[in-house]
């Protein structure tokens, strides 16, 4: 059977205070399997004249959180990722990837897709941490509560301008990309996903899985 990507609608905003506003979805396709299955969800918007605001939450009330320094691998601890190809009509960039554990301590890599085994090396191969190139990455704000955890960040049009050369968005124009629930070294090892990836092995770095993220007024 043909894999058929999913869609998602980017409601746009005024300000990131408006993110309810926007759809929220269930990252919720283990597509490797396990028992551990966390509800997880995330929203995404465009943020008029200013960029793109995503909110991640996961419903773990002691997620674990071991990473301190900017760009370790989170994705060891209790993570949440949010993919992105900002301009997927350039066939020659990239994308970049957000992902975050519940302290806050955020991973952010830009750069071509490249293939990545969680089991092996910590290969990236021509990707690289936004700061080495540059340019600082959005910083998160950590959501908290009794029932869940989370994170919020605004991408600015000004990264996105750096890295791709171009930033303009209006109702109609598209991106590309995924959410992503994880843990590598966590109690119960997990992956999850908004699509389905077609992989034999855990790999979030296959963007011919991300879905078409189409703006909306």
């Amino acid at each position: 059977m043909a894999y058929i990507p999913k869609t998602y609608k980017i409601k746009t905003i005024d300000d990131i205070s408006e993110i309810e506003k926007g759809c929220k979805v269930s990252v919720d396709v283990y597509n490797w399997g396990g028992d551990y299955r966390p509800v997880t969800k995330a929203t995404l918007c465009y943020v008029k004249n200013q960029g793109f605001a995503v909110r991640m939450t996961c419903e773990e009330k002691n997620p674990r959180a071991t990473f301190t320094q900017p760009n370790a691998r989170v994705c060891r601890d209790s993570c949440l990722e949010f993919y992105a190809d900002f301009k997927p009509e350039m066939k020659d960039k990239g994308y970049v990837n957000f992902e975050c554990n519940a302290s806050g301590t955020m991973l952010c890599y830009y750069g071509p897709a490249t293939e990545y085994e969680y089991d092996g090396p910590h290969r990236l191969g021509d990707r690289a941490p936004v700061k080495e190139m540059g340019y600082d990455h959005p910083v998160p704000r950590v959501i908290r509560t009794e029932k869940y955890w989370g994170w919020e960040l605004l991408v600015p049009l000004t990264l996105i301008r750096n890295l791709y050369g171009s930033a303009d968005y209006k109702a109609g124009d598209h991106i590309r990309g995924n959410f992503y629930k994880c843990g590598d070294l966590t109690e119960h090892r997990h992956y999850a996903s908004f699509t389905k990836i077609d992989l034999p092995k855990p790999n979030f770095m296959h963007p011919e899985f991300f879905a078409d993220m189409i703006i909306v007024d």
